[in-house]
């Protein structure tokens, strides 16, 4: 009997691995081989994933970014970066690859290839724009004329040199200066945010050179260095004071007041420049005052005045007291007190000598007309006025001058040779308390601080006594720097407390322009005015000064003076030609009923261009209506009003700000965008390759597990999917 061996079912099919065709063993060796593998590499999914999560996690963050910071920050440190640059790079040659290994396309791949064309081209409309295009601003008054771009964001240094004749510019040098979006300077590193520090190392390729003092901004060529040490991206001016052997005295004294019931004192005054008091050659005084209360600082060079400020005369009424400082017939100084109520055409012969005084009377010559009202604190100037003859000699006039000891007692007049002043006989210190009189003046008090070249401090007090004078509250007393003194007040009889304490101190010094930072909301953070601190060397002679941006787009020069000669130095924009003119003819601005909020900007502007046979061309351009020219768009962005660069007081005109861009890479773009849409369009709509019925049925039984694919097409619709993934 034959027994039929049973025959074991042929095994199925092993199922084709997806991506099979692309991935078959490639027989290339050596070089090809590893070319082959990059090839590969960079046409894979896998690329594309990492790729595109990145550029998506980028572009969010840059969002993020722009808001805190600004337009010019994300632009630094992301769009503009080379990071961001190899990125796009990675994803372009991603997208060229992953066309190319399928050649040649089937039918089915048409939409595949038109959507990747679409984005390369999209990738090289934005290389080209990022190559060539544009953008600035465009100011005008009306009745002027702009034929410059101002590019705000790429700021120069210009440099004037001033002939010595005539004063004006004899030539200008454009620095390139990219300081970059936030401050730096001496101790004050950039800051790093967290995408931002991996693109901070390229950016300082911005920059000719840079080393410890700062960053170098001329070369070799230039006839003079400049180095900028530190930058501030948004600043307001101030000033700082600062030791200089040949400057005047200078205090910071810091006064506050205490109400009832107050938890801590408040400042008198608010702002830290207020509390600086310099005084001014001769009258070595200077006064502020706030609300019922004066403050003076005084400066004395000699140690009788200073004796003079610690014990004035007493009993000195309402017409003060005079002390004299004389020798007498044996040689020995000494010192006498006279009070001068009611004794007007009086003479005495001061003790132990031959010296005779007589006293005319106090006259009041007014400060307001010559500047010493600043000086003193009051309207007029109290002059005591006297005549000293020693022995048989003539009268001498001398001078005593209330609450100014350093001013001289003698006058020069015509009369004296070559008009020099006469010597005096005696040294006259004329004591008037001042007046404390809330009915006539508002003052309820004044403090005094006298100081002296030696760096010592001294103070009294006067608050309200008889018939409105001054009267001494306790006795006067040295000082020192940040003692806090209670001046007013301080017991139960008196709620209101006012204290003060000398902060600092210079013996000499000067007043310095300096700029301060200014901290902005993070969304206005590019809206500042930039400032940047530069060291300039002319012939080995070095200077340090502020340089600020102006208000407007026009340059704002600081002059610079060095022993070979001067110079004119701003902080300012690029500017690049239009190739044609713009003449403002009418600004209007429209205000929302009962505000001061803008609701509409119209200007009027004639276009003129000779190479294109345009003269005077009216156009209007509103918020809603650009105008194109030549490539550039103008939009009526903003306004400002208009400030006298003298007084820089509003002069009641308005600036028309129009914001003009041009981007020679937009149509390309738009190109691109119009493939990928073309594209997308022909794989969805056209029915093409994986989104065909059949392409959808058999990836449906092939995701399901109910069979294998059965032939090469069945790989070609499974690696379809890839393409489309």
């Amino acid at each position: 009997m034959a027994i039929a061996d049973k025959k074991s079912p042929a095994p199925p099919p092993s199922r084709p691995m997806r991506g099979a065709a692309r991935t078959a063993p490639s027989p290339l060796t050596g070089p090809l081989a590893i070319f082959d593998r990059i090839y590969r590499f960079l046409a894979s999914l896998k690329l594309a994933v990492i790729t595109l999560g990145t550029l998506a996690s980028v572009l969010a963050y840059a969002t993020f970014f722009e808001s805190w910071y600004g337009a010019a920050a994300v632009q630094e440190w992301i769009y503009k970066s080379k990071g961001f640059a190899v990125l796009l790079a990675f994803l372009g040659a991603n997208i060229l690859c992953a066309a190319l290994i399928r050649f040649p396309w089937k039918r089915r791949q048409i939409g595949f290839v038109i959507t990747h064309a679409g984005l390369l081209i999209l990738l090289a409309g934005s290389w080209k724009s990022v190559q060539t295009a544009d953008e600035g601003q465009v100011g005008m008054l009306e009745g002027e004329v702009r034929n410059q771009l101002v590019r705000i964001d790429y700021p120069v240094l210009r440099v004037r040199p001033l002939d010595p004749k005539s004063g004006e510019p004899t030539r200008e040098y454009e620095l390139p200066f990219r300081p970059g979006a936030f401050a730096w300077g001496p101790g004050n590193p950039r800051p790093r945010g967290m995408l931002a520090s991996v693109f901070h190392a390229v950016t300082l390729g911005l920059f000719r050179s840079a080393d410890d003092r700062g960053v170098v901004v001329t070369d070799t060529r230039d006839p003079f260095q400049i180095v900028a040490k530190a930058f501030l991206p948004s600043s307001m001016p101030s000033v700082a004071h600062v030791p200089d052997p040949s400057g005047s005295p200078m205090a910071k004294i810091r006064p506050r007041f205490k109400g009832p019931n107050m938890a801590k004192g408040t400042d008198v005054f608010e702002f830290d420049d207020q509390r600086w008091f310099k005084v001014e050659k001769p009258a070595y005084r200077a006064v502020k005052s706030q609300g019922p209360a004066q403050f003076v600082f005084l400066s004395v060079d000699r140690p009788e005045l200073v004796e003079d400020f610690l014990h004035p005369p007493k009993d000195a009424g309402k017409t003060g007291a005079a002390r004299f400082r004389y020798q007498d017939k044996t040689g020995k100084p000494r010192t006498y007190d006279w009070a001068l109520d009611g004794q007007e055409g009086k003479s005495l012969t001061l003790p132990e000598s031959d010296l005779t005084v007589t006293f005319g009377e106090v006259l009041q010559f007014p400060a307001g007309e010559t500047g010493f009202g600043r000086v003193l604190g009051d309207t007029s100037i109290p002059i005591a006025e006297f005549k000293v003859k020693k022995g048989d000699g003539a009268d001498v006039p001398h001078y005593g001058w209330a609450s100014l000891p350093m001013f001289p007692n003698i006058i020069p007049t015509q009369r004296e040779p070559n008009g020099a002043a006469a010597t005096p006989l005696v040294a006259i210190d004329y004591y008037l308390p001042p007046t404390v009189d809330p009915a006539t003046n508002g003052r309820f008090g004044v403090v005094e601080v006298l100081g002296t070249p030696q760096g010592a401090l001294y103070y009294r007090v006067f608050g309200r006594g008889e018939n409105g004078v001054g009267s001494l509250r306790g006795e006067p007393a040295p000082l020192k720097p940040g003692r806090e003194v209670v001046a007013f007040g301080g017991n139960p009889n008196q709620p209101m407390t006012i204290t003060f304490e000398v902060e600092e101190y210079l013996t000499a010094g000067r007043e310095k322009d300096v700029c301060e930072a200014v901290k902005l909301p993070q969304n206005q953070m590019g809206n500042g005015i930039p400032a940047t601190l530069v060291d300039m060397t002319v012939a080995g002679h070095a200077e340090e000064f502020w340089l600020r941006r102006s208000r407007s787009l026009e340059p704002l020069f600081h002059k610079v003076s060095f022993p070979g000669g001067d110079y004119e130095v701003a902080l300012d924009f690029d500017r690049r030609p239009l190739g044609f003119e713009v003449k403002l003819v009418d600004f209007e601005v429209g205000f929302d009923p009962g505000t001061q909020q803008p609701a509409s900007f119209v200007s009027q502007v004639l276009l003129e261009d000779e190479a294109h046979g345009i003269k005077d061309q009216p156009v209007t351009i509103s918020m809603n209506e650009p105008m194109e020219h030549r490539g550039f768009t103008f939009y009526q962005s903003s306004y400002d009003r208009h400030r006298d660069p003298k007084t820089g007081r509003e002069d009641g005109r308005f600036l028309s700000i129009f914001q003009v861009a041009t981007d020679p890479g937009r149509y390309i773009k738009y190109a691109g965008c119009i493939l990928v849409c073309l594209g997308a369009f022909v794989q969805f709509y056209m029915r093409a390759g994986l989104f065909s019925d059949t392409a959808k049925s058999e990836l449906t039984r092939l995701v399901k597990g109910q069979g294998p694919a059965k032939d090469r097409a069945d790989v070609e619709i499974v690696n379809e999917a890839d393409e489309t993934l």
